[in-house]
C-alpha cells in the first residue's frame, strides 16, 4: 500500500513538470513548446543534465570555491537545456537566460512537490553527493566506536510529545518507538524553564547563577541576556570547565551555548570566536540550484502559509490569541523553518558523514510558533511534522557514516498555556507595579523577549564571517547594522532604541523584566539584594499588593529576620525552615518547588522580588507576562516537564531527573561509558 502511494506520487512529478513548462511557454515569448510531447522532452533534458552536472561536479569541479558552484550549475544546466532543448521538435528556447529560467523553474517545482507530497527530494544530495563532498575535507577513518547525535526540539513538553506521537505527527520517531529501539524518559526543569538556563545545564553541566533568560547584573549595572552573543560567550566562559557535553571533538549546531564543542555553527556563544572550527560551513550546501530553490521556495510558501494560518486561528476563534502574531511574523517563520532548520540539517548530515563523535543540534521553530499560535494547535503539530521529516533525512544518512550513532531526541523545556496577564486583568506587570509605588515613575520595564531574532542574527553573523566573496559583499551591505563585529537586527536591537533604553535604565529605580509567567523586579540603585524589610520601608504597598493580586500565585523575597520567604494569598512559606503558616502558597505547583526556589534564591543576581502568576491545577493554565499564548520561564504546568527519547540499549538507573545538570550527567555518562570504554579496549 505504501509503495503504491509512492508510485502514484512519483508519477505526479512528470505531469506537474509538463504543466509547469507549458505555463512558462504561455507566459514567456522566449520559450515555445508546441505540444505535451515537446514538454516531456524538455523535462527529460533537464533531468539528464542535472545528473550530468552532479557527475561533473563530483569528479572534476568539487575543488572550486563553493561560492562559484551555483553559478557554474546555472551555466551548465541552463546552457545544455538551451542547446539540447532546441533539438526537440516543436521547441524553441531563445537564449541562455531562458534555459536558466527553465532550470530554476524545475528546481522550484521539485521543491514544492517535495513538501506537498512529503517526498524527500533531497535524498540524492544527502546520501550520495554529500558523501562525495565530504572527501574535500579528508576521508574519515572508520571506527566501531559509537558516536552520539543529540537532536533537541526546543519547547516541546513530554505530554505534547506523547500526543504528537499518538496522532501520527512524528512518524519517524513513532516508528522507532514501535520498533522498541527507543523509550521516553521524562524529566523536570529547574525553576526557570527556559533555554538560557537549560542549555547551560545540559551542554555545560553547570547553570549556576542563571536566574532567567535575561536578568539585571548588579555588579555591572546592566541587563544580561542569554540571546546576546557577547553575554552568551561570557556566561559560557564563566560556567565551563572544559568538560562540556560536546568536548573532545564534538559539534554544536544552532544552539545558544556550545558545550565546549570543537566545531560550532549558528551558536550564539561562539559567534565572536573565530578560532573555533565551523565545519564545512553553510555555503557548502548551496552548490545546487535545487538546494537554493528549495530553500527560497519553501520560505516563500511558509510566508503564505503563516498568513493563512494566522487568519484561520482568528476564524476558528481560538481561546487565546495575541497581537504579536503580525503579518511580519510570517517572514520570521520563513527564516526559522526552511532556512535555518534546513541548513542545520545539511550541517548535521555532513557531521555524520565525517564521523564527528558527538553532535548537538537545536530545532527551534516549534517553540517560537507555539508562543503565538498555541502549543497544541494544528499549525504547531504541522511544524513537528516538518521537524520529523528533517529527522528522517538525517536517519537516511546514518548508514553511510564511518561510525554507528546513538540518536537521542530531547527537549529543554515545555510550554504552558493561558491568557496574557493584561488580557486577564487589564494591566501589565509594569502598570501593576506603578500603581503600588506611590507615583515613582523611574521604572524601566521590558516584558517581551524576541528569541527568534537571536536565531536570525546568528545566521547573519555566520554569513558575513565566512571566508567567501559573498560574505564580503554581505559585510558591506550590513555595515550599518554591525557593531563590534556583530550584526544586530530586531525590535530590541535598533541602535536608537538601545541608546534610549540605556538612558532610561541609568535613571531607573526599578528594573522590571518578564520571562513567561515569571516577573523579575530589581532595585537598580543597590549593589546587593534588598531585604523584605528594606523594600517595605521604600514601598510599603508593593509586596502585599503583588502577593494579594488575583493573578499572582506567589512572591519570593529575602527577609533579614526570616530568610527566604514565599508569600501568597493567606499564607507564607519559609524556605529556610521548610515550614509555612496559613495557606501554603506553593501547594498548587510541583512538589519540588521549594528546592527550585531555594536554589534560585541562592544566585548572586536573583531578583529582589520574583513573582509567578497564579496556576490553576485543574485547567493547568496560568497567565503570561509576555504577549504569548503558550509560554515558559517559571513554575506551573507542562512547561517544567520535557523529555528524553533515548535508545533502549543505553542504561538508566531509574532515578528521577530533576534539573538540567541531571540531564548533562545522564548524557555525558552515556557518552563516556561508550566512547571511553571503547578506547580503553582498543
Amino acid at each position: 500500500m505504501k509503495s503504491r502511494r509512492h508510485i502514484i506520487q512519483y508519477l505526479i512529478i512528470p505531469v506537474v513538470h509538463i504543466i509547469a513548462l507549458l505555463l512558462l511557454a504561455a507566459w514567456s515569448e522566449e520559450l515555445q513548446i508546441q505540444s505535451a510531447s515537446a514538454a516531456i522532452g524538455v523535462a527529460g533534458v533537464y533531468v539528464v543534465t542535472e545528473l550530468l552536472y552532479w557527475w561533473l561536479f563530483i569528479n572534476f569541479f568539487r575543488w572550486l570555491p563553493v561560492w562559484l558552484s551555483p553559478l557554474l550549475t546555472l551555466a551548465l544546466t541552463g546552457g545544455v537545456v538551451m542547446l539540447v532543448g532546441n533539438l526537440i521538435p516543436g521547441t524553441h528556447i531563445a537564449d541562455f537566460r531562458t534555459g536558466s529560467r527553465i532550470t530554476l523553474l524545475m528546481a522550484s517545482v521539485n521543491a514544492i512537490l517535495g513538501g506537498l507530497l512529503s517526498l524527500d527530494m533531497e535524498s540524492k544530495f544527502d546520501t550520495y553527493v554529500m558523501r562525495q563532498l565530504m572527501n574535500r575535507h579528508g576521508r574519515p577513518m572508520k571506527t566501531e566506536v559509537s558516536g552520539f547525535l543529540f537532536l533537541e526540539i526546543d519547547g516541546l513538553g513530554e505530554r505534547v510529545f506523547r500526543r504528537a506521537l499518538a496522532k501520527g505527527h512524528l512518524p519517524t520517531l513513532e516508528r522507532w518507538l514501535e520498533a522498541g529501539t527507543h523509550k521516553i524518559l521524562g524529566w523536570e526543569t529547574d525553576f526557570t524553564a527556559q533555554t538560557g538556563a537549560m542549555q547551560t545545564g545540559i551542554l555545560l553541566g553547570n547553570n549556576e547563577g542563571v536566574p532567567a533568560y535575561r536578568w539585571w547584573d548588579r555588579r555591572q549595572s546592566r541587563i544580561m541576556m542569554s540571546g546576546d552573543p557577547r553575554d552568551a560567550a561570557a556566561i559560557e566562559a564563566r560556567l565551563s570547565n572544559g568538560q562540556g557535553l560536546l568536548s573532545g571533538g564534538g559539534a554544536s549546531r544552532g544552539n545558544v551555548f556550545s558545550g565546549d564543542a570543537t566545531e560550532s555553527l549558528f551558536t550564539l556563544a561562539t559567534l565572536l570566536d573565530r578560532t573555533r572550527g565551523r565545519g564545512p560551513g553553510i555555503y557548502l550546501y548551496l552548490v545546487s540550484p535545487f538546494v537554493v530553490a528549495q530553500i527560497v521556495t519553501r520560505s516563500f510558501l511558509k510566508v503564505v502559509k503563516e498568513w493563512w494560518q494566522a487568519l484561520r486561528q482568528k476564524l476558528r476563534k481560538d481561546k487565546y490569541i495575541v497581537n504579536a502574531r503580525t503579518p511580519l511574523y510570517a517572514f520570521i517563520r520563513a527564516v526559522m523553518g526552511p532556512l535555518l532548520q534546513g541548513l542545520i540539517t545539511y550541517t548535521v548530515i555532513s557531521d555524520i558523514l565525517r564521523g564527528i563523535p558527538a553532535i548537538y543540534a537545536q530545532y527551534a521553530e516549534y517553540d517560537d510558533l507555539a508562543h503565538f499560535a498555541g502549543m497544541e494547535t494544528p499549525e504547531a503539530f504541522e511544524t513537528l511534522e516538518e521537524i520529523d521529516r528533517y529527522f528522517a533525512r538525517i536517519e537516511r544518512a546514518l548508514p553511510y557514516a564511518p561510525r554507528p550513532y546513538h540518536t537521542i531526541v530531547l527537549s529543554d523545556h515545555g510550554q504552558s498555556i493561558g491568557p496574557t496577564f493584561r488580557a486577564a486583568y487589564g494591566v501589565t506587570l509594569e502598570q501593576l507595579i506603578r500603581g503600588l509605588i506611590d507615583g515613582d515613575n523611574r521604572i524601566f520595564a521590558s516584558l517581551n523577549t524576541n528569541e527568534a531574532w537571536d536565531k536570525i542574527n546568528s545566521f547573519l553573523n555566520e554569513s558575513i564571517n565566512a571566508d567567501t566573496r559573498l560574505a564580503r559583499v554581505l559585510r558591506t551591505a550590513l555595515r550599518s547594522k554591525t557593531q563590534d563585529g556583530l550584526v544586530a537586527y530586531g525590535p530590541d536591537r535598533n541602535a536608537r532604541k538601545v541608546l534610549r533604553e540605556q538612558a532610561e535604565i541609568k535613571d531607573a529605580h526599578l528594573i522590571v523584566l518578564a520571562s513567561g509567567c515569571t516577573g523579575l523586579i530589581y532595585f537598580a540603585d543597590s549593589k546587593q539584594r534588598l531585604t523584605y524589610e528594606e523594600i517595605q520601608s521604600r514601598y510599603p504597598e508593593l509586596i502585599l499588593g503583588l502577593a494579594t493580586h488575583p493573578g499572582i500565585g506567589f512572591v519570593l523575597v529575602r527577609s533579614a529576620e526570616n530568610g527566604d520567604m514565599v508569600l501568597g494569598k493567606g499564607g507564607i512559606y519559609f524556605l529556610d525552615h521548610a515550614t509555612y503558616e496559613g495557606r501554603n502558597p506553593l501547594e498548587a505547583y510541583t512538589p519540588n518547588a521549594v528546592a527550585h526556589l531555594k536554589r534560585e534564591s541562592s544566585f548572586t543576581d536573583c531578583p529582589d522580588l520574583i513573582v509567578n502568576t497564579a496556576y490553576d491545577p485543574v485547567t493547568e493554565e496560568l497567565c503570561s507576562f509576555e504577549d504569548q499564548v503558550s509560554h515558559h520561564g517559571g513554575l506551573g504546568g507542562p512547561q517544567s516537564y520535557p523529555f528524553i527519547f533515548y535508545p533502549t540499549c543505553l542504561p538508566i538507573n531509574g532515578a528521577p531527573i530533576i534539573g538540567a545538570t541531571g540531564v548533562y550527567r545522564l548524557l555525558r555518562g552515556w557518552r563516556d561509558g561508550v566512547q571511553e570504554q571503547s578506547h580503553s579496549q582498543s
